[in-house]
């Protein structure tokens, strides 16, 4: 079985097996090599419609001034919000038949796991907060080092 993949932060904070600092050293110089200088904005792709326009332009003002996503992030976020779209357009019909209500169904597992990989989820969200509740924290430590 393949080693999981580990990131530089967390092999600072000493997660996991004992890294030589030649291991952080060689990480975090990786990182910096995947790293932009500047965020560059989304633009939705010319191939959404309508609805799913909507949606693209509700996530990226409720996210605007958070550093959640990245111009890199756009087809998936694009997915996102045509998946949510046609989820909508499906949900409307006021009679489902049993193949209308198994896409329903697996439209619902797509928005869901879209979310939780863009970060918009409430349980992302809280990963998120914790993630940087524990930096915080590790920060506040080394003053007593």
């Amino acid at each position: 079985m393949p080693t999981p993949h580990v990131s530089s932060q967390v092999m600072k904070e000493g997660h996991g097996k004992h890294w030589t600092q030649a291991e952080k050293d060689a990480r975090d110089a990786a990182a910096l090599l995947v790293r932009r200088r500047k965020a560059k904005g989304l633009h939705p792709p010319s191939w959404l419609s309508k609805e799913a326009l909507i949606i693209w332009r509700r996530v990226t003002k409720s996210i605007d001034g958070i550093e959640l996503l990245d111009n890199i992030d756009t087809e998936l976020l694009a997915v996102y919000c045509d998946t949510n779209a046609k989820y909508k357009a499906l949900a409307r019909k006021t009679l489902l038949d049993e193949d209308s209500t198994k896409a329903l169904q697996a439209y619902a597992r797509l928005i869901k796991s879209y979310a939780d990989s863009l970060g918009l989820s409430p349980a992302a969200r809280a990963r998120l907060v914790k993630k940087k509740a524990d930096k915080i924290q590790d920060d506040f430590g080394k003053e007593f080092d």
